[in-house]
């Protein structure tokens, strides 16, 4: 995937530039980190509006749906001509927490080429991807441990535990608690502006094990990235308040919310199946699938099955005036067919 040394450099140098600003390996994570997430909050606002928006217009949706239910190709065309002329984008909130997963690999790649290599002569660090006369290189290659905070940041919680003990992995402890508390302190504001998904059991499953991968995620990667986590989690349990506020505190919203309430209750009330998880979180604009299609065939599929099992239709009667056939002779308990002689019968006929 990411191979080239060249593509870390940017990474490593932006780095290297927050170490300058603030020379504590903890602290340029941090500085790092936040820098990723102010680039990123023009996508979430604009990715939140969108599935709002979203959100009010599904009556419309389902219009369109009903109007082309038989035709799924001419369904999925007028979906994306109302998306453009709604100005919508169906997975625009989902675009932030994609672009953060490359984001995570990279620096993870840049601890790694920062940490990994060790000068054979000094047994210090042999740091890639930035300048020999950066801080953080001088800073680096006098060291084999990239300590910061009272943690090194280069190991894992478990490799610190299966090497110092539990005592000295304690600050990694405390630091992965508090990611798994602000990832579900962040999973709860969401679900808490969303009434379909609170009730939705697929998607409560899914909004419990985000923070749990998050949380096996800190436990076996390196310190550094565990900061990063940290930072961005708290960056967003803000991010979300702010949300909560000033996105969803609007008229428009409020109606919507109580909307979706009521409409939840009267799909409790009537006993309806709940749809998937993509179906909760984009409503109409999920994929639709033509199910009288595929009703048909598997109808047709079953009833040549029963057809096949029960067997084949029993001989239609004969009709009035025609001529039986010859009814079957009976030998000694063997019945022989019509027309037809024993052998003893052909050689009497031959001698004679």
């Amino acid at each position: 995937m990411f191979v080239g040394i060249d593509f870390f450099e940017p990474f490593a140098h932006l780095l290297s530039f927050f170490y300058q600003i603030w020379p504590s390996y903890g602290g340029a994570i941090t500085l790092f980190t936040l820098a990723i997430m102010i680039v990123l909050t023009p996508l979430t606002l604009k990715g939140t509006r969108s599935m709002m928006q979203m959100q009010a217009l599904q009556p419309e949706m389902k219009k369109i749906q009903a109007q082309y239910k038989d035709d799924r190709q001419k369904l999925n065309e007028e979906l994306l001509k109302f998306y453009k002329e709604n100005n919508i984008n169906p997975l625009g909130g989902c675009l932030p927490l994609l672009v953060q997963i490359p984001v995570f690999i990279i620096l993870y790649r840049v601890i790694r080429g920062l940490t990994e290599k060790t000068n054979p002569v000094t047994g210090n660090f042999a740091p890639q991807y930035i300048s020999h006369s950066s801080k953080l290189y001088q800073a680096l290659s006098n060291t084999n441990e990239m300590t910061s905070w009272g943690m090194d940041l280069s190991k894992s919680v478990t490799k610190v535990m299966s090497e110092s003990g539990f005592v000295a992995a304690l600050p990694y402890i405390i630091m992965i608690a508090f990611v798994a508390l602000t990832s579900f302190l962040q999973q709860k504001q969401i679900s808490g502006r969303n009434p379909a998904a609170a009730a939705n059991p697929q998607q409560q499953l899914l909004m419990k094990l985000g923070p749990v991968m998050l949380t096996f995620i800190a436990i076996i990667y390196p310190g550094g990235l565990v900061i990063y986590l940290l930072v961005s989690n708290l960056y967003r349990v803000g991010q979300q308040a702010l949300i909560s506020r000033t996105i969803y505190n609007t008229p428009e919203a409020k109606q919507l919310m109580e909307r979706q309430l009521k409409e939840q209750e009267e799909r409790k009330k009537s006993g309806a199946p709940q749809g998937g998880f993509f179906k909760q979180l984009l409503g109409d604009a999920a994929p639709q699938v033509n199910r009288n299609k595929q009703t048909s065939s598997n109808g047709g599929a079953k009833g040549s099955a029963k057809g096949g099992a029960k067997g084949a239709k029993p001989p239609a009667k004969p009709e009035p005036g025609a001529t039986k056939p010859p009814a079957a002779k009976s030998n000694g308990g063997r019945t022989t067919p019509p027309n037809s002689r024993s052998a003893a019968a052909r050689k009497r006929k031959k001698r004679k």
